[in-house]
């Protein structure tokens, strides 16, 4: 099976798959969840074509590379956003949708019910979508006219759209609205690296490490209440640290003006800002409890890479997909909008027997539900229903 994935990437971590000679000159707009995929699908011995595109090109300018199983066509995003919304990201689509055409994949799995799927769609090839995301609840957390340009396209794709999949039930609820299929709900995933990561021998000790990793500060992220609740559970536990990493988390940006502006004692949080990939799973690694207060995620990546690990986790009661993902046991949720409520779950999690307890649950959980094996399975099932259809 000749297999095509439509989406955002991160071309230096497939740069290995490429011949030898290949000069890649750009990175992608990033995108984990795809760049899983297409690496699990090489390692199963397929043969996988992967459409993206990017800003770091000009307009009618494109990049293809090629190995011996995967092959990469990757043309121009526009910069500005009032371009591509003017006429609904048609350049953008145009590009892809015959990229897709050219390389006559035998199905095509699309990211993102956007640019993305929409262009898979109009390629004729057939196509399973996976919606990453809710676009109402977009819309809801960032009202400006880009994201409601936003939900006119997804609108749009979901109708074209006959074969669906969602990361998780949340997801799958906010698509209602949009279509009557009904879509199949497939996590997101993380690869064996890891979980590898995983060290049963790791004991809480009196300096707990407490890590939190988002990408941005403000709004639905709400870290702000996550350092909150940290120093009051560092009333308790003096010596523990909390680590923040991710953009506008570095020395001099957005979460240490936050502190700076608010007269927070600073000597036991540290700013790692951006790291590379490998880097932040290392660091993640070590963390005793990982705090999450996001007021709305749809399967959270960070969540199954520290489950991976075996770190209980203290994350949203009502944060979209988030409960759903602990619903069989990993951490404990909370009113992530209450700091007390907040600080009281991270001093349960302190306790060593607790701690033990809920690092058991949570990297059973990451085995059974999130691990490499199980998705890729479930998508490869899918696409034989796509064909079949």
């Amino acid at each position: 099976m000749k297999i095509g994935i439509c989406g955002p990437i991160f071309l230096p971590l497939l740069a290995k798959h490429l011949s030898s000679d290949s000069v890649i000159d750009i990175k992608g707009m990033g995108g984990t969840p795809v760049n899983h995929q297409i690496t699990a699908l090489l390692e199963k011995g397929y043969e996988v074509h992967v459409y993206s595109i990017t800003p770091e090109l000009e307009p009618g300018e494109s990049r293809e590379w090629h190995g011996d199983k995967l092959h990469v066509y990757v043309g121009c995003s526009r910069k500005r956003a009032r371009h591509c919304c003017k006429d609904l990201f048609q350049q953008e689509r145009r590009f892809l949708k015959n990229a897709i055409i050219k390389s006559k994949p035998d199905i095509v799995h699309a990211h993102w019910q956007y640019e993305w799927g929409w262009a898979a769609l109009d390629s004729g090839i057939p196509t399973l979508l996976t919606c990453h995301d809710s676009p109402i609840e977009v819309l809801k957390s960032q009202t400006d006219l880009y994201r409601l340009i936003r939900l006119a396209m997804a609108a749009i794709c979901l109708r074209k759209a006959t074969h669906l999949t969602a990361v998780s039930p949340y997801t799958a609820k906010g698509l209602r609205r949009f279509t009557k299929l009904k879509a199949q709900v497939i996590p997101n995933f993380e690869p064996s690296s890891v979980f590898s990561l995983y060290d049963p021998a790791k004991k809480v000790s009196g300096e707990i490490n407490v890590t939190m990793i988002n990408n941005g500060f403000h709004k639905r992220k709400n870290v702000a209440k996550g350092i909150e609740a940290f120093i009051e559970f560092s009333k308790q536990y003096p010596t523990a640290q909390l680590n923040l990493y991710g953009t506008e988390h570095a020395i001099g940006q957005d979460a240490y003006q936050w502190c700076k502006e608010n007269n927070v004692n600073e000597q036991n949080i540290h700013f790692h800002g951006e790291v590379p990939f490998s880097e932040l799973m290392t660091a993640l690694s070590k963390a005793h409890i990982f705090l999450h207060t996001s007021l709305e995620e749809s399967c959270p990546m960070v969540l199954i890479e520290a489950m991976a690990m075996g770190i209980p986790v203290v994350a949203g009661e009502a944060a979209g997909g988030i409960p759903w993902m602990l619903e069989k046991g990993g951490g404990k949720l909370v009113d992530i909008t209450d700091k007390d409520k907040i600080a009281a779950e991270l001093i349960r999690l302190a306790l060593p027997e607790c701690n033990e307890q809920l690092a058991h649950e949570a990297r059973e959980v990451a085995v059974q539900n999130f691990s490499t094996s199980v998705v890729i399975d479930q998508y490869l099932s899918a696409y034989k229903e796509v064909l079949s259809a």
